[in-house]
C-alpha cells in the first residue's frame, strides 16, 4: 500500500472494523480520488457504502483541520453560555474546553446541549475547523451526545494553563496561571448606558512574560503578589497587545505551586518575539537597517492624534494640525527584523535635535531634510529598545518606551569571534 493513502485507509478501517479488507478500501479510495472527489468526502462515502455509521473515531491528539463526522469521547473541562448574532438572528451557544487522555481542544456548540463541567460524554457527528490558528471542535444541531457513564470510560483530565507567551487575541475559555504584579480598581461608564461599574486593571506575569488583564468582577484575591489560577478567561487586543479579560463566567483560585514570574522586562531575540501575538515590556537589541518614509516631522490631528495629510483628519475633517516628530525604523538582530517606532522625545534622544530645531531645519532647507538627516544619523547604528510589541495585520512593530545606543567594545568582540573560530589571541 502506498504511503500516500495508508493513514486514510487505516482511519476508514477504524470506522468499519473488520467488515472490509484494506485492499478493497484502497481500491475504492483511489477510484474516488481519481474522479476528483475530495479526500474527506471520499472517506465518508466509503464508510457509508460498506455499512458504517459515517463517523470516524479519533482521540483529540489525532484531530486535523476539516475533520468531519467525528466520534470522540471527552470530558467537559469548562463550558459557558453566550449570546451571538448569526446573520442578524440572536442565538445562544456554548463554548469551552474538551479533554481526553491525549490532549485538550476548545469547542463551540451551536445548540444549547445539556453539557456541564466535568461531564464525560460521547459525541458523534462533530467537525473541526481552524479558528485563530487553533483547532476547534464544532457541535452542530445534528450531533449526538451520550451521557451513559456505564458505557463511557472515566477520563482523568484537567484543564491545562496556557503560557502567557502563547496567548493570542480573540482566544476564549483559557486557563492562565500567574503572579499579579499590579492591580488597581477603576470606575468606568458602561457603553450600553447601564450606569457605572468597578473593574480591576493590572498586570499578570509567569515565567514566559507579562500581559495586562481587566477583571469585570471584584475579587479580593486579585491583589499584588498573589499567584492565581484563572479559568474561562477570554482575550481581546488593546493597542495591539493581547489583554486577558476576566468575566463573571471565570473562576479564580489561589495557585498552591510556586512559580517564578519574569523579573523586569523580557530580553529576547527578535525571532522569538515574532512568534508572539503581542508582548508587554520587552527588550530587543539590533542594528538599524532602514529608516522608513513617514519619519521626521509629521502633522497630527489635535483631537485624536492621528497622523494627517493636507490638514484633514479622516475622522474629524479639516483641522489645525499639531506638529510632532517620530522615527519609523527597522532593526535587525541577525535572527529577524521588526519595525521600531520612536516618539518625539525618543527621537530627540537618539538623533540629538529637538522638535524646534527640526522645524527650523525644515524651514531653512527642505521639508524632507529632517527625515534624510535622521536616516543618515541612525542607519547602521546598534541600539537597545524597550517597549510593547504588537503583531497585527500590518506586521509586527515595537513601540519604544526607552531607547539607547549600544556601546560596543570592538576589540572584545573581535577576541570573542576569534575564540569561537578556534583562533587564540596570541596566535
Amino acid at each position: 500500500m502506498g504511503d500516500r493513502y495508508a493513514p486514510h485507509v487505516a482511519e476508514i478501517r477504524m470506522a468499519l472494523g473488520d467488515k472490509v479488507g484494506e485492499s478493497v478500501i484502497l481500491e475504492d479510495l483511489e477510484k474516488l480520488v481519481k474522479y476528483r472527489v475530495p479526500l474527506e468526502e471520499a472517506k465518508r462515502s466509503i464508510i457509508k457504502k460498506h455499512g458504517g455509521t459515517g463517523s470516524v473515531r479519533k482521540s483529540l491528539s489525532e484531530l486535523t483541520p476539516n475533520d468531519r463526522m467525528l466520534e470522540i469521547t471527552v470530558k467537559i473541562l469548562s463550558v459557558s453560555k453566550r449570546d451571538v448574532d448569526v446573520r442578524g438572528v440572536k442565538r445562544r451557544i456554548l463554548s469551552g474546553i474538551l479533554g481526553d487522555g491525549t490532549g485538550q481542544v476548545p469547542f463551540i456548540a451551536w445548540k444549547e446541549f445539556d453539557l456541564k463541567k466535568n461531564d464525560v460524554v460521547g459525541i458523534k457527528g462533530a467537525y473541526v475547523r481552524l479558528w485563530q490558528s487553533q483547532l476547534q471542535v464544532n457541535l452542530g444541531e445534528r450531533c449526538e451526545i451520550t451521557k451513559d457513564v456505564g458505557e463511557i470510560p472515566e477520563i482523568d483530565a484537567e484543564i491545562l494553563p496556557t503560557r502567557l507567551a502563547d496567548v493570542k487575541a480573540h482566544m476564549s475559555n483559557l486557563c492562565v496561571v500567574g503572579v499579579v504584579l499590579e492591580a488597581r480598581k477603576e470606575v468606568v461608564s458602561m457603553k450600553d448606558g447601564d450606569g457605572e461599574r468597578t473593574i480591576i486593571d493590572g498586570v499578570l506575569a509567569d515565567e514566559s512574560g507579562k500581559l495586562r488583564f481587566t477583571s469585570w468582577i471584584e475579587d479580593e484575591r486579585i491583589t499584588p503578589r498573589k499567584t492565581l489560577r484563572i479559568e474561562n478567561v477570554y482575550v481581546k487586543p488593546f493597542r495591539g497587545v493581547p489583554t486577558i479579560n476576566i468575566s463573571e463566567e471565570a473562576s479564580i483560585s489561589l495557585h498552591e505551586e510556586e512559580i517564578t514570574p519574569i523579573d523586569g522586562a523580557l530580553h529576547c531575540s527578535i525571532s522569538e518575539l515574532l512568534k508572539r501575538d503581542g508582548a508587554l515590556d520587552v527588550i530587543v537589541e539590533g542594528n538599524v537597517v532602514s529608516v522608513r518614509s513617514g519619519s521626521g516631522l509629521i502633522r497630527r490631528c489635535p483631537d485624536c492624534s492621528r497622523v494627517i495629510q493636507n490638514n484633514t483628519c479622516r475622522v474629524h475633517g479639516e483641522v489645525s494640525p499639531v506638529t510632532d516628530m517620530r522615527v519609523k525604523s527597522v532593526i535587525d538582530d541577525g535572527t529577524g527584523s521588526i519595525m521600531l517606532v520612536l516618539s518625539s522625545e525618543l527621537t530627540e534622544t537618539l538623533w540629538g535635535h529637538t522638535l524646534r530645531e527640526a522645524e527650523e531645519m525644515a524651514s531653512k532647507r527642505a521639508p524632507d531634510s529632517v527625515e534624510r538627516d535622521i536616516r543618515e544619523s541612525l542607519t547602521g547604528k546598534r541600539i537597545t529598545a524597550r517597549g510593547n510589541m504588537n503583531n497585527g495585520e500590518y506586521g509586527a512593530s515595537l513601540v519604544a518606551e526607552s531607547v539607547s545606543f549600544v556601546k560596543r567594545d570592538v576589540k572584545e568582540e573581535a577576541i570573542k569571534l576569534l575564540k569561537e573560530r578556534g583562533v587564540h589571541e596570541n596566535a
